[in-house]
């Protein structure tokens, strides 16, 4: 399965739709996929999410894609991964 940018493309192609695409289009039709954001896939999130508080309108091409795209991303999974002090405090709690 693929994941980041390559998720986003192959959502694009399997559609059979051709660049230039809009967000809107994108989030019309596949709102709700679930897209790895890492190849381990420990972080995903729905095409809806990746959109929001993001100026992005749309893509002109592939390369388009990755360049708006891949910073999005990379912020996405620094957000969600957790530090060794926030593990150490899951694991305090979860004991509890």
């Amino acid at each position: 399965m693929t994941y980041g940018l390559d998720a986003i493309h192959e959502l694009i192609e399997d559609s059979g739709w051709s660049y230039p695409v809009t967000v809107t289009r994108l989030e019309r039709e596949h709102a709700l996929k679930n897209v790895k954001l890492d190849e381990d896939g420990r972080h995903m999130i729905m095409v809806s999410e990746l959109f929001v508080d993001n100026d992005v309108d749309r893509f002109e091409n592939r390369e388009d894609l990755d360049r708006k795209l891949e910073p999005i991303i990379e912020s996405e999974i620094r957000s969600r991964q957790v530090s060794l002090f926030g593990r150490l405090k899951q694991a305090l709690f979860a004991w509890r």
